[in-house]
Order: structure tokens, then C-alpha cells, then sequence
């Protein structure tokens, strides 16, 4: 089988903060023995932007609290094969960030596609867009030249956003694809309210290395009557890291716990003083952003793993940590919600309350092995559903179906 897969965000060399997750079906798609061809889009401004950025990146930064600030430009499309799959990253121009692309740079882009593939004879048999813009767009403009291929488009974003973009042309655009998917249940919920009940409706989950998943469940660690307690990910605002560091102060007593933050961000800085001020500095160790394998070994070392960030479309450290036999703590109404079922084989609290984590965190300092180990065996047994092959392979069947 032929695939196409249009995306925003995917690995390349003038980013460290694409996200990879497109990447993770497309790699086992070709392990499978489909041919897989991959187009990233990549915004590019006007050069006074860039400009303004190298001159004044670390306040837009604070400004807009985060990191993804571009600042270098993409001129022409790169081509490299990443896991045998083939990517061309290719610059698509827009005025400003968020916005929508002109019509002409729509239509520029969709016949250049067309006439690429022509000349590689490379007729897809899927064609598959993440993220929505401008993969929506694109993909109605596609149908237009590949009247019989199949098409689908996966929100990674809320679904509040369409009529916000596209407004009355929304439906339209919507109505042209074969298929919807969503990160997480929570979002395909916004959907439908906003747009109604539909028939080809999905939900694209991630999925982690079956490596990354342990045989069976380790003993609680609790090293020395001491909590192992571990956060991984970029320290911005939506992270709630802060959070984090006030339940922790009030849950336990100096001592009883030790934390490891790992990552690195605008806000980590300002984390560190605030762990001093709430007189756990020695209690919290703050490690550099580190390889997706370096973090599996600090896992395996880890009692509870915390994350409570809003919004999170589907957090795959938290499957990572669920694959080690870590308690596992998440948002409610975020990605996670759904593949953690509270009490069951992990925690969910809500996003910005200290109160609600803080309850969590004693709930399980007080359970009794037995119940801790339930929890662990559940959350291993979750993860044996969501490795990366069989996520991609169910991904395929939906859209085969």
C-alpha cells in the first residue's frame, strides 16, 4: 500500500521541539512493508520576522510563555529518509503564526504535490493529514485530483479551532473527508457538539516500543522509607510543574520524598525558586532534558510518575511510566483520560488543583502493597495494548474498514 502523510510537525534538523508522534505510525507502516511517503509542511514569515525574533526571542518567549519560537527560515524543501521512510520538509509561507494560509499558497502547494508524485509514479492509495492547518484545506483540495483515494485528517488540536480559522467554510471542508480522527475521546466529544454525529469518527492513541515495557512489576522502590516520585517534560506553563511543587510540600514532610524534574524550559528558573521557597530545594533535583532511552532508565527508578498539564493531547511518558510499574498520575479530560481509569491502574486529577493532586499523592502513600501492586499490574497490562506496532496496525485497519 501507498501512503501520504501531510503533517505539521515532524522531526527534523531546525527543530527540537517537533513532535515525533506522526513519525511513530510511519516508521511501523514501513516495517509493515508499506511504502510511505511523508510531507511535512513547515511555516515560514516574512525575514523581518526572524529578525524580530533574534533580536527579542527571550521576551516573545516570556511574553507568550513558551519555547516554540521559530528562529531560523526554512528557504527550500529538504529531503532525507528517516527509518526508511521517505520526508520532504518543505517551507510553506504565511504571514503571521496562527493564521491561515492564503488560497493561492494552498492551491501552489496541493498541484506541486500532484505533479511530484506524477513524476515518482507514486499514486497513494491513503492520503493522511495531522494536525489542521493546513492539512485540512489540503486535503480537500486533493480530493479534487484523487477522486477515489481516501482521506483522513487527525486533530491534534481542539475542534473549537475550525470555525475559528475557516468559518463558514468550515462544513465544507469537514464534509470532504473520509475520516475523522482524535488524539483522545475528550476532543472527539468537542467535535460533536460542535459539528454533529458522524459515522467515520476515530480515535488515534499513541503507542510506546514494546522494549520500553517491563516484564513484570518491579517491587515498590520507596528507597530508604523514601518516596521516588519523577516528572518528565518541557517546564512551561501548561506542564503545571508549580503544582507539582506545592502538593508535594503539603502532601509530605521534608525528607519523604525526593523528586526528579527532567527537562528543560522558560519556566525552569523560576521552578527552582519556588521549590526554595517552599523549603523543598533538597528534596527536588532538577536534570537536564535527556534522550527518550536515557529517561526509560530513570523511570525503572521512580515509585509515582506526575504529570498534570493542560492541555496534553496524549502524553506518551505517561504509557512509558505505566510500562515500568510506576504509579502513574494524569489530568482529567485531557489524553490521558480514558487510557488511565482512576483507581484502576492509575490516578487522574485536575489540572490546576493543588488540593486534588494533593489528595491523590497521600491517597497513595497510605495504600496498603497489595493495592499499590493491583494498580501497577493493571497499568502494565494497559501498555501491552498501546505499542507502537499495534497502534499503527489498528490505525490502518480503521481506515481499511
Amino acid at each position: 500500500m501507498k501512503i501520504l502523510v501531510l503533517s505539521s510537525e515532524y522531526p527534523n534538523k531546525m527543530s527540537k521541539y517537533d513532535t515525533p508522534v506522526v513519525h511513530y505510525y510511519t516508521k511501523e507502516w514501513v516495517a509493515l512493508g508499506h511504502q510511505v511517503k511523508v510531507i511535512h509542511y513547515r511555516s515560514v514569515f516574512p525575514r523581518v520576522f526572524y529578525l524580530f525574533v533574534n533580536l527579542a526571542g527571550g521576551l516573545l518567549k516570556r511574553v507568550f510563555h513558551t519555547d516554540f519560537i521559530p528562529e531560523s527560515r526554512l528557504n527550500e524543501t529538504e529531503v532525507t529518509t528517516l527509518d526508511g521512510v521517505k520526508v520532504l520538509t518543505r517551507p510553506i509561507f504565511k504571514l503571521f503564526p496562527h493564521m491561515r494560509y492564503f488560497s493561492s499558497t494552498i492551491q501552489k502547494h496541493v498541484a506541486l504535490l500532484i505533479n511530484e508524485n506524477e513524476a515518482e509514479d507514486f499514486l497513494p492509495d491513503l492520503v493522511l493529514g495531522h494536525f489542521m492547518n493546513p492539512q485540512l484545506e489540503i486535503l480537500n483540495r486533493i480530493k479534487e485530483f484523487y477522486k477515489d483515494v481516501r482521506t483522513s485528517l487527525v486533530f491534534h488540536e481542539n475542534p473549537k479551532l475550525i470555525n475559528k480559522l475557516f468559518g463558514i467554510e468550515s462544513m465544507k471542508l469537514i464534509d470532504s473527508l473520509d475520516y475523522i480522527g482524535f488524539r483522545f475521546q475528550a476532543m472527539k466529544y468537542i467535535f460533536v457538539d460542535t459539528f454533529g454525529q458522524r459515522e467515520n469518527l476515530f480515535i488515534c492513541p499513541s503507542g510506546i516500543p514494546e522494549k520500553y515495557i517491563v516484564d513484570e512489576v518491579p517491587a515498590f522502590r520507596h528507597k530508604n522509607g523514601v518516596l521516588q516520585i519523577i516528572f518528565v517534560g518541557m517546564l512551561i506553563p501548561l506542564k503545571n510543574v508549580d503544582i507539582l511543587l506545592k502538593s508535594l510540600s503539603i502532601a509530605f514532610k521534608k525528607g519523604a520524598f525526593q523528586l526528579k524534574i527532567i527537562g528543560d524550559g522558560l519556566l525552569k528558573s523560576d521552578l527552582k525558586a519556588l521549590a526554595l521557597k517552599l523549603g523543598i530545594a533538597d528534596d527536588v533535583f532538577f536534570l537536564d532534558r535527556m534522550t527518550r532511552d536515557k529517561v526509560q532508565e530513570e523511570l525503572l527508578d521512580a515509585d509515582i510518575f506526575v504529570m498534570v498539564s493542560e492541555p496534553e493531547a496524549f502524553g506518551l511518558v505517561y504509557l512509558e511510566a505505566m510500562g515500568k510499574g510506576c504509579i502513574t498520575i494524569g489530568t482529567k479530560g485531557q489524553g490521558i483520560d480514558g487510557v488511565i481509569l482512576n483507581g484502576e491502574n492509575g490516578f487522574l486529577c485536575e489540572a490546576r488543583s493543588v488540593n486534588s493532586l494533593t489528595s491523590v499523592l497521600n491517597k497513595i502513600a497510605l495504600m496498603e502493597p497489595n493495592d499499590r501492586l493491583r494498580i501497577s499490574e493493571n497499568a502494565l497490562d494497559t501498555t501491552k495494548r498501546y505499542t507502537d506496532r499495534i497502534v499503527a496496525q489498528n490505525y490502518l485497519n480503521t481506515l481499511n474498514s
